[in-house]
């Protein structure tokens, strides 16, 4: 099991809780998982401890689930080839509606 990379969604604090909450995302052989995790610490707490605090928490959910199926997977984005584009003439028109319903 080798982790290609480890990352940080919108780290946050909750003063309800006293603690600091992420989504990580833990990137292994090719696959994107993403664990929402919390760590109890003050507002004025260093960002290395608690990038430390969270990241282990992670890697401790991601290495301990019971099931490879049970961690928590991240779909994957569809690339450019995947777009639909719609023809200028019917967007600009539906645009145009919508745009007037909106403005009034």
């Amino acid at each position: 099991m080798l982790i290609e990379k480890l990352g940080f969604d919108d780290v946050r604090y909750n003063p309800e809780l006293s603690a600091f909450e992420a989504l990580v995302q833990i990137r292994e052989e090719g696959e994107v998982y993403s664990y929402p995790v919390h760590m109890l610490a003050p507002l004025n707490a260093e960002f290395d401890v608690i990038a430390k605090g969270l990241s282990d928490k992670a890697l401790r959910i991601h290495r301990h689930a019971p099931d490879r199926a049970m961690r928590l997977r991240r779909a994957p984005v569809p690339g450019e080839a995947a777009l639909q584009l719609v023809p200028v003439s019917i967007e600009t028109g539906e645009l145009r509606r919508n745009g007037a319903a909106l403005a009034a």
